[in-house]
């Protein structure tokens, strides 16, 4: 395909992801919003205390997604009393001139951010357009890297920043190093890929340590990475608040991986055309064309790629908002695989061509049905595909626990303990049992230590579970919940054989609905069209709940731990009042019982 050609697709790609867009806030957007707006209106980077609630006011009224936009973090109070926030204002910088024309025009601020963005995405086509092998380089182009066209978000920036230093490196390595400067400015992850670039291309070729353009190249990268330090330093006396609480570590091999390898926001899950265009091209490489791998800057581009991983595996939160459900370190990474793809695309021969053209349209049609700029984030949900693996074969992934909690949960924080709604796999905390799954088995003593986490997988016969221990990791937050369950007990047992077929919950056809509990520590519901079970743990002097039935009921209460039955209760339908039922004083084990009679 001619370059024209192509240079015309990629101008109606963009057009089409432009035409969808539909600006609103995700992750910590409202921050960059709020700091655009007053570099706009030349008020600074900060905010003085009286004039955040206005400013809280002016984002919400910019639609639904910032209904709880929050300005306030009195740990970044400076010491003249104005507010700054943790992400660097060079982002929003960028974006202020736009911003400023938007507030002219009448129109929302995010149209501004949405402005930037398809300038840095229309560049970066230009570039790929003006440099080898477009049709495989542009695989980043039509990728999900489109989803964040219309939220006011630092990715679009930073990929722009590392896909072009990448390109220029072999012609202009002091822009490229001036590109990762910017990026490594906005987060403080890519200054470990600055530096590999800055000490290899003064390492290539030692003569470009004489160049005034090199050394303007590194000198003005050095100062966009100090800029950050240096004003944090100045105004709250911390290096930077995105690290100031981070616990550096040498993560394990599966952590490291985690940007690839997780089922639900890994590359090679939610985006694997990329995935394929990156082994086509290293295997046709090694194959036909070994000597053109050997190249020193293909070298460069995987140890900055290691570099990239250990350090997005530094931060606590990995499951992060602003998201569709591809880890946006995923997306930072892709950028250090143009080199590859270059060369794959400017092989000899015409299979690699085909291929390329192939490989692109695979990406742009997956980007179009599972990344569209309209779908929401989605780090609180699972995708179809983890939902699968987890209930259907829940010992072949154990993803990271604060993956598993929040999307089962959909909570952040996560609630913990938490399991599929089945109970095909669920996650201990300190040992303890989700409500909605009795406990089956003895998990190992290491399970109950604090903070700790374990995975319990039902057997593929649903006989019992196999324990798996998660190391410990730096904690995230988290929810612990109300209602669990300690460890398997007589009284356990007895409830697995009462609630066996029924589900969990009060669905709409229920034969009882539960109106009320009175002096009792909690209740929980398993329930179905002909019969319902409640447990109800730790009550108290004048116990009792309220219900209401489809039809005429007999209700039994059991004392669990003993396996014996206390009370019956005749129970009628359509009563003006719910019936109330009376339960026994300091009973830490009940089961109430209704079915027909």
């Amino acid at each position: 395909m001619s370059r024209h050609v192509w240079a015309i697709c990629l101008v109606a790609w963009l057009g089409v992801a432009l035409w969808q867009a539909n600006p609103v806030r995700v992750g910590d957007g409202h921050e960059h919003v709020a700091v655009a707006l007053g570099l706009a209106r030349g008020d600074g980077p900060s905010f003085a205390l009286d004039q955040i609630p206005s400013l809280e006011a002016e984002l919400r009224a910019l639609g639904p997604s910032f209904a709880n936009a929050s300005l306030s973090h009195p740990d970044l109070v400076g010491r003249d009393g104005r507010q700054d926030v943790p992400h660097f204002w060079l982002y929003p910088l960028l974006a202020a001139p736009a911003v400023k024309v938007a507030l002219l025009l009448g129109v929302s601020p995010l149209w501004g951010f949405v402005a930037l963005h398809a300038a840095l995405l229309a560049g970066l086509a230009a570039l790929i357009l003006s440099r080898p092998a477009p049709v495989w380089t542009s695989l980043l182009l039509l990728s999900p890297l489109v989803w964040w066209l219309d939220k006011p978000s630092t990715d679009v920036l930073l990929v722009a920043c590392l896909a072009g230093a990448m390109l220029l490196w072999t012609t202009r390595p002091a822009v490229s190093m001036v590109l990762l400067g910017i990026g490594a400015s906005q987060n403080p992850g890519l200054v470990l890929v600055a530096a590999l670039f800055a000490a290899w291309g003064s390492i290539e070729r030692v003569a470009r340590l004489m160049c005034r353009r090199w050394q303007t190249g590194v000198l003005l990268a050095a100062l966009l990475i100090a800029l950050p330090s240096a004003y944090y330093l100045w105004r709250l006396g911390i290096p930077s608040p995105l690290t100031a609480s981070t616990v550096t570590r040498w993560p394990g091999l599966p952590d490291a991986l985690f940007p690839f390898t997780d089922v639900s926001v890994g590359l090679i899950f939610r985006y694997p055309p990329f995935v394929l265009a990156v082994l086509v091209a290293a295997i046709w490489m090694a194959w036909r064309e070994l000597w053109r791998l050997r190249e020193p800057f293909i070298a460069t581009t995987m140890l900055a790629a290691l570099a990239l991983l250990w350090a997005v595996g530094q931060p606590v939160s990995q499951n992060h908002g602003g998201s569709p459900d591809l880890s946006r370190y995923a997306l930072w990474l892709m950028p250090l695989a143009l080199p590859l793809l270059q060369l794959a695309g400017t092989s000899t021969s015409p299979v690699m061509h085909r291929a390329g053209l192939a490989l692109a349209l695979l990406s742009a049609g997956w980007t179009l049905v599972a990344f569209p700029p309209s779908r929401p984030e989605g780090h609180l949900q699972a995708t179809p595909f983890a939902a699968w693996l987890w209930t259907r074969h829940p010992m072949w992934n154990d993803p990271r626990p604060e993956v598993f909690a929040e999307r089962v949960s959909h909570a952040e924080p996560a609630v913990v303990p938490s399991a599929t709604p089945g109970c095909e796999k669920v996650l201990l905390y300190e040992g303890l049992w989700p409500a909605h799954c009795l406990p089956q088995g003895t998990p190992p003593d290491a399970c109950l230590d604090s903070q700790r986490f374990c995975y319990a997988n039902r057997t593929a016969t649903g006989a019992g579970y196999l324990f798996m221990v998660e190391p410990l990791r730096p904690g995230f937050p988290v929810v612990q919940a109300e209602k669990s369950w300690a460890r398997a007990t007589p009284a356990v047992a007895t409830m697995r054989q009462l609630v066996r077929g029924l589900e969990f919950g009060e669905p709409e056809h229920a034969l009882v609905a539960l109106r009320g509990l009175w002096n009792a520590a909690w209740i929980q519901e398993w329930s179905g069209p002909t019969r319902s079970v409640f447990y109800v743990r730790n009550t108290r002097p004048d116990a009792r709940i309220g219900v209401r039935v489809r039809q005429k009921v007999l209700a039994r209460v059991i004392d669990l731990n003993r396996a014996v039955e206390i009370a019956t209760y005749p129970i009628e339908p359509g009563t003006r009042h719910p019936e109330s039922i009376p339960l026994p004083d300091a009973a830490p084990d009940l089961a109430i019982t209704f079915e027909p009679r």
